[in-house]
């Protein structure tokens, strides 16, 4: 087992488990084809446990797979990460395995997670499922996946590049960005300022009917819709799309950015 996954006093792994399944291998020499059907996986858990202080920070990187990120109790965050690989065969899926790394950064006031894939053979994911305290204050980063996050009210700031993100239930400020991706974020409460920015894809946001805030809006080569709230007429021009209205009369900041996408606000 790779150092990186050995399991650690408050840890629970699970044992390695490599099946056989059905696959296709196309090899095509001097304009012959001949087709294998063998594949190989593997798969691992991987488990962790820490104590973090109130309002302290946690931030979780990953390139090869999901985040998912929900409210628990006060003062611990449990991570669950599922390890799968897939090679031509079993002994391949299992050494991608052994390759991946999880580097962990531990102190009372902060956690930090970092995820790496194997460059070479094979295809991996890692995905994860995250708890932390509500009030902690979040940083995520990923790649060719999916960012969700359910329930917080700290600070939350995301950052996903071919991939979607999906907030709901939120009542701390969020900051999010995406390229090449969607932004999908349901306000519970507005205590704070909002922030989502967009290049290549689309944003919609969710917020309370009687949320008092300040909306600050603009599209770039795509259109902005606003149902459900009262607010001032819009500017247009041919390629830029502007609403700058307060909401019952104003409050924190929502602030949203797209560049070739649709923005889409609605209240609740």
């Amino acid at each position: 087992m790779h150092p990186a996954l050995r399991p650690g006093p408050a840890s629970l792994l699970a044992g390695l488990s490599v099946v056989l399944s059905l696959g296709c291998d196309v090899t095509i020499k001097d304009g012959d084809v001949s087709v294998r059907h063998l594949q190989g996986r593997a798969t691992e858990s991987w488990v962790r446990k820490y104590p973090l202080e109130p309002g302290g920070r946690f931030r979780i990187a990953n390139n090869s797979g999901p985040i998912e990120i929900v409210a628990g109790e006060a003062g611990t965050v449990e991570v669950a990460a599922t390890i799968a690989a897939t090679a031509m065969t079993d002994e391949r899926a299992a050494e991608s395995i052994r390759e991946a790394k999880i580097d962990e950064t531990v102190a009372p006031d902060h956690v930090a997670i970092v995820a790496e894939s194997p460059r070479r053979g094979g295809n991996l994911e890692m995905s994860f499922k995250v708890t932390v305290p509500p009030d902690a204050h979040v940083e995520a980063t990923l790649n060719n996946s999916r960012l969700r996050a359910d329930g917080l009210r700290g600070h939350i700031k995301a950052m996903v590049v071919n991939g979607r993100i999906e907030f709901s239930g939120m009542r701390g400020t969020v900051d999010a960005a995406t390229v090449n991706g969607s932004v999908s974020v349901k306000m519970a409460e507005i205590t704070g300022r909002v922030r989502v920015e967009c290049t290549n894809g689309q944003i919609s946001i969710e917020v309370p009917k009687d949320a008092k805030a300040t909306l600050n809006v603009r599209s770039v080569n795509g259109g902005v819709t606003v149902t459900g709230l009262n607010t001032q007429e819009s500017t247009a021009g041919r390629r830029i799309r502007i609403v700058e209205s307060p909401l019952n009369g104003g409050g924190p900041e929502i602030d949203v950015r797209a560049n070739n996408g649709r923005i889409t606000i609605e209240g609740k």
